[in-house]
């Protein structure tokens, strides 16, 4: 067998280390979904104290809960008559932002965000 040439080497690292970033969103910030994926409000359900309940998550596997949650309609369904409006954030920092200045009510976020936001 003869030894792979250095340069075809270095272009196949180079393309492997750039894939995660090829498949990772780009940005920074938050994106509000057009419906939030939300199933339909009941007209004859009740609702909670506030008419609407703003959640925030990342669209990614780490936040299955709220992902499943909106997209199957079981959020909806224990709030009964109360809307959901959902956004999606790129990163931790950015939700809290949103959390500390009342633009969500509800937020999926990991330790260190929710540390720092505390702090």
């Amino acid at each position: 067998m003869s030894a792979a040439r250095p340069h075809t080497t270095l272009r196949a690292l180079a393309a492997i280390a750039a894939l995660p970033l090829l498949l990772t969103a780009c940005g920074y910030g938050s994106e509000s979904t057009d419906d939030g994926g939300q199933a339909e409000v009941a007209a004859d359900a009740e609702k909670l104290s506030a008419d609407e309940v703003r959640i925030g998550y990342f669209p990614n596997l780490t936040h299955a809960t709220a992902l499943v949650g909106v997209q199957e309609g079981l959020l909806q369904k224990e709030l009964g008559g109360t809307k959901i409006k959902a956004s999606t954030f790129n990163a931790g920092p950015s939700e809290i932002e949103a959390l500390n200045s009342g633009s969500v009510d509800i937020g999926w976020i990991g330790p260190s965000p929710a540390i720092n936001g505390y702090t």
